[in-house]
């Protein structure tokens, strides 16, 4: 049984700004009732990615009443569409990866999203019912996020992770007052810098022991954490700026023979 809240006025503006991301969804009843569960928590915007097949009638049965979220959804053919109009992106995995980002509770990362989305598009991102979300997928977004469980089988489905995250969001957004003075980068500007700092370290042949990609996500570890505004990034391309500055100018003093790789 439910009681119906009216929506305080922050939440109305707010929600316009959040989006459930579901990748690859394999089920449409799971479509259908993580639909139903966006609309019945108050939110509004779902983005689909290569979904399944909507057009039968298990999706319409487990949407009861929220059809309209799906009519309405964003359909993309790749995950780096879907998530480039975000400003901060979550992902959601049961499962601990090899580069140890920090993980959030599901009021955590409320607090955290919800604060961004008073200015910008946010998203918070599901995997695939039977896989989850790639590595690649996670190191895409900034933070990341579990639902705590007594025993990891059987695990919660889909929608059920979506109900819980949709919930907690809607607590939150009733019951604070929310302060935002960020102005978040865009995800462009993440990758652009991303992609300055791997040419910068082969500029001056650094060599990491465990790569240079691996080297890069330690940076997108702190920077995803951090909720880097559009300020910072231009802050850190300067600093990698003088640096080639400098270098360009030693070598041509120097010569090229005396260049060494750095371990």
């Amino acid at each position: 049984m439910s009681e119906r809240i009216a929506l305080n006025e922050k939440f109305k503006a707010i929600r316009k700004n959040v989006y459930f991301v579901l990748v690859e969804p394999e089920s449409p009843g799971n479509v259908g009732a993580a639909a139903r569960a966006i609309k019945t928590m108050g939110f509004e915007k779902m983005v689909l990615v290569n979904p399944c097949s909507l057009e039968n009638d298990e999706v319409r049965m487990l949407a009861h009443r929220s059809m309209d979220i799906i009519e309405h959804a964003a359909i993309y053919q790749s995950f780096e569409q879907a998530i480039a109009p975000m400003r901060l992106t979550v992902a959601t995995t049961m499962r601990r990866r090899h580069f140890k980002f920090p993980f959030f509770s599901p009021e955590q990362i409320a607090e955290k999203l919800l604060s961004a989305a008073l200015e910008h598009p946010v998203a918070i991102v599901f995997g695939r019912e039977s896989s989850g979300l790639t590595n690649e997928e996670i190191l895409q977004c900034h933070l990341h996020s579990t639902i705590q469980t007594a025993t990891q089988n059987p695990a919660l489905n889909l929608a059920q992770s979506i109900m819980i995250y949709a919930h907690t969001f809607f607590k939150h957004l009733q019951k604070t007052e929310l302060h935002y003075e960020y102005h978040l980068a865009t995800q462009y500007e993440l990758e652009k810098f991303y992609e300055h700092l791997s040419e910068a370290l082969q500029t001056v042949r650094f060599v990491p022991r465990d790569g240079i990609d691996n080297f890069v996500t330690r940076f997108r570890r702190l920077i995803g954490r951090a909720m880097a505004e559009q300020r910072d990034i231009r802050l850190l391309h300067k600093l990698l700026q003088i640096f080639e500055t400098r270098i360009h100018d030693l070598e041509e003093q120097c010569g090229d023979n005396n260049k060494k790789e750095i371990y």
